[in-house]
């Protein structure tokens, strides 16, 4: 209490009170969420506080994964039988999913609720969606009211404890003062008795002569000075107390007296010997009744359960259109299908509409929508609506805030926003650079601008990768340029960047892909004449789509690494009517046989979505013309290509540390795959 006192009295901070005083106790444990309410309780009076019950994940069977929340406290006043019941209408009316069963196993030792788990049901949503449908998670309101004067008043910690410290010090002072009336009173009765009893001759005289007890009292007053009080205790005095032991008693009880007379002086002769004598009694109670804090204090999130939090973070299918349409799918939406094959539609699409791009990522991702003016959105997956195959989808303008005629060109899924990762941006005329993935972690709602960009110039590819991978870059016209992306300069958000390839006249860029650091080797050492284009080649390859349907494999060890700002090698040599959609780095995830185990989207201008294996697509040389990928008789030409992973856990573990972007990667048209707000 004195230690309080001295932090109210030099101002102390209430963070700082925090440490002695760090929040409520509940008899029944549980867990206060955050310190916000509590602070707001500390600085005015009123706060809310918010508990959760203690709740663990276990784990009943290895082999069938399946697992269980296993609920061991409850917040204060909740009722267990009745948040069980509760629970068990949530799984009834379907309103809670993922449970199978509740069972009650608590006895003696403790209490124990065992929620038993679908199989493949996410723990951690299950448990976040109790908290937020159950008791299990209550709020209390806190409202510290004290007596003031006599007058009932809300006070902040500060005021309160200053209250109490001077209501304290104002109850020793009054016990104090009581206790030494009370001493000094005994101690003048005792020395009259003394008195007497030293003189107890003359004293029995008196009273022998006396005629009454009035006269008996006046002359014992009168001969040894007492006062009426001392008079009448020398009188009150029976026989057998006349012996010199009783004497002796008489004696040290006087001193006694003195000694606490004086204790009781000294305390009310100094405000700070109140203070001290109040510190040492709150020690006294907490020795003798101290018992274990019950309820944990976590500073985590202060209790508030957002849509993250009770969403699953799956795999999920992004589609958008050229009009700014997209819609959420599931994976299992669109089968394996063979080379050459028509494909499933993608759904309806409204009048001159066009798939423009098809990615993969999860719920939980940040997605970055860049525009061709350069500006960067940002939202999270789950944030569009999940929809059927059929249908049409929801315009993009109600999830980021695109100006008018802005279009979509790149999007990018980030799970993580990584110090050592960058996004590499490649504009239509070949301005190429390189900003770190920690200046896009906060964007506004507004947007924010990646790059500065020419009139004339669009951004048209985005990709996220590191220091050590290389990028892949090719032309409409089927030149490729492979670098490092360590030569590429690191800049700031609002710069233009550098010539990325030497671009002949009516040439664009098409496509750019990434080449992670740990699947690349020293292709500048490999004899180009040295490859082999037969089925058991060992990847990676760089996979080509050109827009009337056709594709081919070239192994990567045909390029050579070159710096920036040169014309490039021949990838693709292509006839007047046909030119580069996109370029894809394959071979990341093998089969035991060597093979690629990655698949291809392929979209058609019509809608039309068409799912193969890269395995399945020839590998030829740098010059050859490729097989047909796609038949497009009725479906136009191919507006968008993307690139997935089969066994998404292998290429985890292929490629440590990598983004989920660069298991799936996107490309579109050459005329600017994109999507009109």
């Amino acid at each position: 209490m004195h230690v309080l006192a001295m932090m109210v009295s030099i101002g102390k901070s209430l963070q700082e009170l925090l440490e002695y005083m760090p929040g409520p106790d509940f008899p029944t444990g549980g867990l206060i969420m955050g310190n916000l309410g509590i602070l707001a309780a500390y600085r005015t009076g009123r706060g809310r506080i918010v508990v959760r019950g203690k709740a663990d994940i276990e784990l009943l069977d290895s082999k069938t994964k399946r697992s269980a929340v296993i609920i061991k406290e409850v917040p204060y006043q909740t009722n267990k039988s009745s948040l069980v019941e509760k629970i068990a209408e949530l799984v009834e009316s379907k309103t809670l999913e993922g449970i199978n069963d509740i069972r009650d196993e608590s006895d003696r030792s403790g209490m124990r609720v065992v929620i038993e788990l679908k199989r493949g049901a996410d723990p951690s949503i299950v448990l976040n969606n109790l908290y937020r449908l159950t008791a299990l998670q209550s709020s209390f309101n806190c409202n510290m009211v004290g007596i003031l004067d006599g007058q009932p008043k809300q006070m902040g910690l500060k005021e309160l404890l200053q209250a109490f410290l001077e209501f304290r010090c104002s109850v020793v002072e009054r016990r104090a003062r009581y206790k030494l009336s009370q001493a000094q009173d005994r101690r003048h009765i005792v020395e009259g008795i003394v008195v007497g009893l030293d003189n107890l001759d003359r004293v029995i005289d008196i009273i022998k002569d006396a005629k009454g007890n009035a006269a008996a009292s006046a002359g014992l007053k009168e001969e040894f000075n007492l006062s009426d009080k001392q008079a009448d205790a020398v009188l009150d005095i029976s026989l057998r107390r006349l012996n010199l032991l009783e004497r002796k008693k008489f004696v040290d009880e006087s001193a006694s007296l003195m000694e606490q007379i004086s204790k009781l002086t000294e305390l009310l002769s100094s405000q700070k010997n109140i203070l001290q004598l109040i510190e040492r009694e709150a020690l006294e109670l907490k020795n003798k009744f101290s018992s274990p804090r019950r309820s944990i204090l976590d500073d985590s999130d202060g209790g508030l359960l957002e849509d993250i939090d009770i969403i699953p973070n799956e795999e999920m299918l992004l589609a958008f259109s050229e009009k700014g349409y997209v819609k959420r799918m599931k994976p299992s939406t669109f089968n394996l299908q063979n080379r050459g094959t028509i494909g499933k539609s993608v759904g309806k699409l409204r009048v001159n509409d066009a798939m423009s791009d098809f990615i993969v990522c999860r719920s939980h991702d940040h997605v970055l929508y860049f525009s061709d003016r350069g500006i960067v959105y940002s939202a999270y997956a789950y944030k569009i609506p999940e929809s059927s195959r059929t249908a049409a989808g929801t315009p993009l303008i109600q999830i980021i805030s695109l100006s008018e005629g802005e279009r979509i060109t790149s999007i990018v899924p980030v799970s993580e926003f990584a110090e050592d990762q960058f996004l590499v941006m490649l504009t239509v005329n070949g301005y190429i650079k390189k900003v770190s993935l920690n200046y896009f972690s906060a964007i506004r709602s507004t947007g924010i601008i990646a790059i500065q960009l020419v009139p004339g110039d669009e951004l048209k590819w985005v990709r996220c990768c590191t220091n050590d991978d290389l990028v892949a870059m090719a032309s409409q016209n089927g030149m490729v340029i492979l670098s490092s992306c360590d030569i590429i300069r690191a800049l700031s958000r609002n710069t233009r960047g550098a010539i990325a390839m030497r671009l002949k006249e009516g040439d664009k860029m098409a496509s750019m892909d990434i080449i992670p650091a740990p699947r690349h080797t020293d292709l500048d050492k490999t004899a180009e004449d040295s490859i082999s284009y037969d089925k058991g080649g060992s990847g990676p390859w760089l996979l080509f789509i050109s827009e009337n349907g056709y594709g081919k494999r070239v192994p990567l060890s045909s390029f050579k690494q070159s710096p920036l700002n040169r014309v490039g090698l021949i990838g693709y040599k292509f006839s007047s009517e046909d030119r580069l959609v996109a370029v894809f780095v394959v071979g990341f995830s093998l089969t035991e046989d060597g093979e690629s185990d990655e698949q291809v989207v392929l979209v058609s201008q019509s809608g039309t979505v068409n799912r193969i294996k890269v395995r399945d697509i020839s590998i030829q040389s740098r010059y050859a013309s490729g097989v047909i990928l796609m038949r497009l008789e009725h479906a136009g030409k191919i507006q968008s290509a993307s690139l997935i992973s089969a066994s998404a856990e292998e290429a985890a573990e292929l490629l440590p540390g990598m983004q989920s972007e660069e298991a799936t990667t996107n490309a579109g048209t050459a005329e600017g795959i994109s999507m009109a707000s």
